[in-house]
């Protein structure tokens, strides 16, 4: 017991410090403050997201207030070449090439990518025509032993089904198991929620959309948000977020009270911090609807969100600088169905304690 107590701590090194810092000698312990604060900005980021109902993953190096580097659809998986800059409000503006050099598009987003409120991204073609919406999310990669994701991509066109599921690839040696049991476990849960789609009888209206993000992605580690949208031809279209955190290290599926300490009461900390965030976001998302009206905000009399409102996490991922807790809640505050916690909030009930001072 002893020793898989322990063998289980180290391994969550890899869950909840994405990269290690190794001394000669030294055992394996790091700082989260550390880890996220002392490394340098990447230059390159890589998101994935979609660009009308199409699937796409995107990569981007930034200098100064320069960006350029390409996209592609996940159906083709051919790169696209982008070239732009970041505008003095801190929006992208993108112009898309084909192999050629001839211009075919541009992606402008009015604010900063993972804007709170948001990031009002759009593509269209060269002449300004056939505007499309642009979602996207931010990834974080580091892998250093050759692993990659791919999507896998599931389409059926009678049932309106267009699935993008992420798959290893690139694993050698003890890692091939661990990989294979992470992409069988993500094909099955995306086939259950494929059969679970209760189409319509209007073949026109149906339509079942799934896409991921990987918010931490390591040797040691993939946790996957998986993002959902139904439509059977009712009132409200349904969605929902779940998520898939793997230690390949330990070839397990992780559980929420996997990463805190026995006994430790990591729920109300959680909950608090959520609720204030909520009501906080409600607060962000009313001045800016009043802006764009010309209206002076409106205070709520009563918050949002009150702790005995709040209900059970329906799932949770793990990032570099914190946990993304997701819930259920009904259409009218859909909007607030995920809500990122920063470690230094449940740094107590941690299996690996940061320290006090994290941020």
């Amino acid at each position: 017991m002893f020793i898989k107590r322990n063998l289980f701590r180290i391994g969550l090194i890899g869950v909840l410090l994405p990269t290690l810092m190794c001394a000669q000698g030294a055992t394996a312990a790091a700082n989260i403050k550390t880890i996220a604060t002392t490394q340098p900005m990447p230059l390159t980021k890589s998101y994935r997201g979609s660009i009308g109902n199409s699937h796409i993953e995107m990569s981007l190096q930034t200098d100064g207030d320069k960006v350029s580097g390409s996209y592609s659809y996940d159906r083709i998986r051919q790169d696209i070449r982008l070239d732009g800059r970041i505008n003095k409000q801190g929006g992208l503006e993108l112009a898309e090439y084909d192999t050629k050099g001839k211009q075919t598009g541009a992606l402008v987003c009015k604010r900063p990518l993972g804007d709170p409120v948001d990031s009002e991204c759009n593509w269209t073609r060269a002449n300004g025509t056939g505007q499309r919406f642009v979602l996207l999310s931010e990834q974080h990669l580091a892998f250093t032993n050759g692993l990659q994701i791919v999507p896998r991509v599931l389409t059926n066109r009678g049932t309106g089904v267009d699935v993008s599921c992420p798959q290893i690839t690139g694993a050698t040696g003890p890692a091939v198991i661990a990989a294979e049991s992470f992409n069988r476990r993500m094909s099955a849960l995306v086939t259950r929620a494929i059969k679970d789609f209760a189409p319509g009888d209007d073949p026109g209206r149906n339509r079942f959309d799934a896409n991921y993000t990987i918010l931490l992605g390591t040797n040691n580690l993939v946790s996957v948000e998986m993002y959902e949208m139904s439509d059977s031809g009712g009132a409200h279209p349904n969605d929902r977020y779940w998520a898939v955190n793997y230690d390949l290290a330990a070839n397990r599926e992780l559980k929420f009270a996997d990463l805190f300490k026995a006994q430790a009461e990591y729920k109300s900390a959680i909950a608090e911090y959520v609720v204030a965030d909520i009501n906080k976001r409600a607060e962000e998302i009313e001045r800016d609807e009043a802006k764009r009206e010309g209206r002076a905000a409106q205070p709520r009399e009563e918050p949002l969100m009150s702790i005995d409102q709040l209900s059970e996490p329906e799932a949770f991922a793990i990032t570099p600088k914190g946990l993304m807790i997701y819930f259920d809640f009904p259409h009218v505050i859909a909007v607030f169905n995920k809500s990122f916690v920063p470690y230094s909030v449940v740094a107590n009930q941690l299996q690996l304690a940061p320290p006090a001072n994290v941020p």
